[in-house]
């Protein structure tokens, strides 16, 4: 049988593209994360309808790839993808069928297939998605479905849950790698994909001599992973988030301006803040399966921007400031001021183009409480998204360890003493995560 030959050496873009064209065409799509794997694929396949192939890979890059097939005499439509100008690829690649410029490769990637395979007559009403693709990017925001036969489909997670490794091996363990979305969901699924790893790829060009880890940070979340058993690997992929949030935070001069102002002038409790809540917030986010660059990157920004709109006083005691903001009846100036900092923080950061709105949900969120108690809003456990949940246990964790980063007797107590806390909703299946490390 026929099928799309896909090749990409990142997995995310390997999973917009397997969802995008099994929700359109009627031809198997296969994945390569090489020109090597691409070429043993087809030598035990057969050749391909058509092949997309990204042109920077290790272990054969798609120029070998192209080479290869014009060697082997294997005249498949091929369509070269790159951050690279469209002119520049002609010239390494003339008269092949398509060229594609990332990172806006959805429409174009459609329409140049489309010149080579008929789409669905009638498309399917549920769309397959990778177990595994959810569990990295921690779910989704549409309800997700177990296909029980071609015609009988059930609910098995509402939409924003988070997915938890608990989860994905639940699945997989009846033998599942794939739940299944509407196919009007999975448009904007993979609309919503695309945009991710669009921020992703234009924040890692932007330079800005912004300094948010500081080492003393650092050497506090170290202590932390290190009493939860978390390997360096982990410090590593957040300080790698962190840094593509600074990059993408730094695209907006304004946005600059305000955090250096408040970086200035040596560490403040402000700035061991941030950076010790960014490093630690998407380092558990790593630990929870949720590997995307941008999904810790969201949480990375969140972290900068969240107080940004505080005055430096607050810091002084902020825990009392939190009391008094949840006294709804606290008409006071200053009450109303910190109460409304999320706001705030909020308008500044939609000056940032393109921006995903769980980033605007984290910092608007991340006062609220399971109970309706929180502000500004009152919400429940059922309304505040999963990386928010995120924020809220890290903040709160690290408020209540209040410098005693290395102990492991504190961490027991934050688990003992805050179950209840986050017994509900998104917390909890978030809190049994941390709670299975610690008790490790």
């Amino acid at each position: 049988m026929s099928y799309i030959l896909v090749v990409d050496d990142e997995e995310d873009i390997r999973d917009i593209y397997e969802m995008l064209l099994r929700r359109i065409f009627p031809l198997e799509v296969v994945l390569a994360d090489s020109g090597n794997s691409a070429l043993k694929i087809i030598s035990e396949r057969g050749d391909p309808k058509i092949v997309v192939s990204d042109l920077n890979m290790p272990n054969g890059d798609g120029h070998f790839l192209w080479t290869n097939l014009k060697e082997r005499k294997i005249n498949v439509p091929f369509v070269i993808c790159s951050s690279d100008a469209i002119p520049d690829l002609k010239k390494r690649f003339p008269n092949i069928h398509g060229y594609v410029e990332k990172p806006d490769i959805i429409d174009s990637v459609i329409s140049l297939i489309n010149s080579v395979i008929s789409p669905y007559d009638t498309p399917p009403q549920y769309v397959p998605v990778r177990i595994s693709i959810l569990l990295r990017w921690g779910g989704a925001d549409f309800d997700l479905y177990m296909k029980l036969s071609p015609s009988n489909y059930v609910k098995v997670i509402h939409g924003g849950e988070a997915f938890v490794p608990e989860e994905a091996s639940r699945f997989r363990r009846k033998g599942i790698e794939f739940l299944y979305i509407t196919a009007k969901d999975a448009e904007s699924y993979v609309k919503n994909f695309a945009r991710n790893i669009s921020m992703v790829v234009e924040s890692e060009g932007n330079h800005d001599d912004l300094l948010v880890v500081s080492l003393e940070s650092l050497e506090a979340v170290n202590k932390i992973s290190s009493s939860l058993g978390w390997t360096d690997e982990v410090i590593s992929a957040a300080k790698h988030a962190v840094n593509l949030a600074v990059k993408a935070v730094s695209r907006e001069p304004n946005i600059v301006h305000l955090l250096k102002k408040k970086l200035s002038g040596g560490p403040t409790k402000f700035s061991e803040h941030i950076s010790k809540l960014a490093l630690l917030s998407c380092a558990f986010c790593h630990q929870l399966g949720w590997t995307t660059e941008s999904t810790q990157m969201k949480l990375g920004m969140a972290a900068l921007i969240h107080d940004i709109a505080l005055d430096d006083s607050y810091y002084e005691d902020i825990n009392y400031w939190n009391e008094l903001a949840r006294d709804l009846e606290n008409k006071s100036p200053a009450v109303v001021k910190y109460r409304n900092h999320t706001i705030e923080a909020s308008s500044i950061l939609l000056q940032i183009r393109d921006l995903p709105p769980d980033v605007n949900h984290i910092i608007t969120q991340h006062h609220e409480s399971k109970d309706g108690t929180g502000f500004p809003r009152g919400l429940v456990a059922g309304w505040i998204s999963p990386l928010t949940s995120v924020f809220i246990i890290v903040e709160h964790l690290l408020d209540f360890l209040d410098g005693e980063y290395g102990s492991e007797a504190r961490l027991r107590e934050f688990i003992k003493t805050h179950e209840e806390t986050y017994d509900s909703g998104n917390f909890k299946k978030i809190f049994d995560v941390l709670k299975s490390y610690v008790e490790n």
